[in-house]
């Protein structure tokens, strides 16, 4: 087995088609599926299953796919870890959009200004496909949102973060009732009760994210039925529905973007019972973290918590390990 032949196959299955990644890699295609065919005749085993779609791996294939990954990241770190004590090299980190909205620019900014040879790939998405991007060692590092073991405790809303891997708490982040005030009066910032909320009409996240499955297990352990105008996937879709007083949103003062985004806005903390997020940073143990995505892992909670201490990260605290947690 030759580490050309696991570059191969991990293109062909990230472009779903040996046409396209024989055009990427510059090699024939008959060359490619001879190189291929060798692969599936050492193994003795079917990688690829084709179709008139293209291809896709078989079972198998996944398998060699999760670990050709894992080999082909190593050597690059590999490469780069040798050659200098100065971190150098890429650093691929995952984050859900509330999160980037705060925490993107001054992460850029502070790895620029200390280690200069980084270079950050920022994966913008939901907290559960990082997740599986993490756990599959296609990202070395990774925010992701969970339920506060205190505001819902014994009953993880997503417990992928304890399914392998290490994951550090970093921030706590009150989840907000943000609305228009009503017949243009003053903005409010007064706790709110889920039952009072109840009353207001909402556009929230879809049910695939995890912020939007904290606050229906809310609802239903309060006894009361949302008014839903919408679910959107989209963080400044929402914003502008709310901004224009179409509908309430309940959200973390962070998933607004923009300056004054929150102005003229009443932003009132859910309490009885209180909604609590946490943001954990996790990598996976798939792939070990070289010299470059280490110090990059050290650098995030520095930063999160200067934030928080600072005021900028509005609603948010600094969160406190659980025992047992690594």
């Amino acid at each position: 087995m030759e580490l050309r032949q696991l570059k191969y196959f991990v293109r062909i299955v990230e472009l779903g088609s040996l046409s396209r990644a024989a055009k990427d890699l510059f090699i024939a295609q008959p060359a490619l599926s001879a190189q291929i065919m060798n692969l599936e005749k050492e193994l003795d085993v079917r990688l690829l299953a084709r179709s008139v779609r293209g291809v896709a791996p078989t079972e198998a294939g996944q398998a060699l796919y999760l670990h050709a990954q894992a080999v082909l990241r190593q050597i690059e770190r590999l490469r780069h870890d040798v050659q200098g004590p100065t971190p150098s090299g890429p650093v691929s980190i995952g984050m859900p959009t509330s999160a980037a909205n705060v925490l993107a620019g001054p992460l850029i900014a502070a790895v620029g200004e200390r280690f200069p040879d980084v270079r950050l790939k920022i994966v913008e998405s939901l907290s559960g496909h990082l997740y599986e991007l993490a756990a599959n060692g296609r990202l070395e590092l990774s925010l992701l949102f969970e339920a506060h073991p205190e505001s819902a405790p014994g009953e993880p809303v997503d417990d992928a973060l304890h399914h392998g891997g290490a994951h550090l708490p970093l921030v706590d982040e009150d989840l907000c009732l943000i609305h228009a005030p009503q017949d243009g009066g003053t903005p409010q910032r007064a706790d709110i009760s889920v039952a009072d909320a109840a009353a207001f009409r909402l556009a929230l996240p879809a049910h695939a994210n995890i912020t939007r499955r904290l606050i229906d297990r809310a609802f239903d352990k309060a006894g009361v039925k949302m008014d839903l105008l919408a679910e959107l996937d989209s963080l400044s879709t929402i914003q502008s529905i709310v901004t224009k007083g179409q509908a309430a949103t309940i959200l973390t003062p962070a998933a607004f973007i923009g300056p004054g985004a929150l102005s003229g806005l009443s932003v009132r903390r859910i309490v009885d019972p209180p909604l609590v997020r946490r943001l954990s940073l996790y990598s996976s143990e798939v792939v070990g973290l070289g010299a470059a995505a280490d110090q990059v892992a050290l650098l995030i909670p520095e930063l999160a918590h200067a934030l928080v201490n600072s005021g900028t990260w509005e609603g948010a605290s600094c969160a406190r390990a659980q025992a047992g947690q690594s």
